[in-house]
């Protein structure tokens, strides 16, 4: 792993410096209204994280015993006071409907993040009767972004989307959502572009040793030059040890990182399951 990071670092000596506009980019202008088809794109996926092993006395304050846990993911950051349990619908193969006895955005709830909600409660069994869809039953809104993100949103009522897109438990934690983080919301202690990655549930390191602030070290940043991606390694990582599923990549190139990879077993799910190779774009708008 250390000689593929040499490799990346001498690749990034020879990348052009040349920036061209990156094609097929996921762009807003931020001016009219969104679409339907936009607005249910808002709606990423959810992510079947934990059969009955949250307790729910401590995370919901209610005597249910151990709950399941379902991080759902959206592109836009949520509004918190918008934000309740009857929100959401939870529908199981059987086709029983399940709504989550508590919500929450926490941990992931720092500015420039609110885009994960955890909803806890009994969402089916992974083997025998997995939850297949969640649906948005109530008006739960979306917020506007801060100043420093790369993505930017207006309030979009999201009452009436769902997501068929339900990662099962056995599967590993991927990447949903990246944007360029800039001003306040930049946590990078060094470098000249920060990028914010986000996955769909909390992660931690997999590789025996590792810490979280060693993980920089199998991201990938690319940029184009003359139509080609070029690969960038950080140089370092921000936005740690907060139990979250969000990090910031420090990158020394001031070439736009337009994508970001992660190899395969790098990091876990909290049911311990390690990643396969996931990529993402990263998401701009234009003001």
């Amino acid at each position: 792993m250390r000689n593929l990071f040499k490799l990346f670092t001498i690749i990034l000596l020879f990348s052009c410096n040349k920036k061209e506009d990156p094609k097929d980019q996921d762009t807003n202008d931020c001016t009219g209204e969104y679409t339907t088809e936009e607005i249910q794109d808002t709606l990423v996926s959810a992510f079947f994280g934990l059969d009955n092993a949250l307790p729910s006395l401590v995370l919901c304050n209610q005597q249910a015993g151990m709950l399941d846990g379902m991080p759902v993911n959206f592109k836009f950051p949520l509004d918190v006071s918008s934000l309740s349990e009857t929100d959401f619908e939870v529908l199981d193969s059987l086709g029983n409907i399940h709504t989550p006895i508590c919500v929450s955005l926490a941990p992931a709830n720092e500015n420039g993040e609110n885009r994960t909600v955890l909803l806890l409660g009994e969402f089916g069994t992974a083997v025998t009767n997995p939850p297949v869809e969640v649906r948005v039953v109530g008006d739960l809104f979306t917020t506007d972004t801060f100043s420093g993100e790369s993505v930017c949103s207006e309030i979009i009522n999201l009452n009436g989307i769902s997501t068929t897109n339900v990662i099962p438990l056995a599967d590993g934690p991927s990447l949903f959502f990246s944007q360029r983080i800039d001003a306040n919301l930049n946590e990078c202690n060094s470098g000249i572009q920060t990028i914010q990655v986000a996955w769909n549930g909390g992660i931690t390191p997999y590789i025996s040793g590792d810490t979280e602030s060693d993980l920089f070290q199998y991201y990938v940043g690319y940029s184009y030059c003359s139509g080609v991606l070029r690969p960038h390694v950080p140089i370092s990582i921000a936005d740690l040890d907060d139990n979250d599923n969000f990090h910031q990549l420090c990158f020394s190139t001031s070439d736009e990182i337009v994508k970001i990879s992660m190899m395969a077993n790098t990091v876990e799910d909290p049911n311990q399951d390690p990643n396969l190779y996931s990529e993402i774009d990263v998401s701009y708008c234009t003001p």
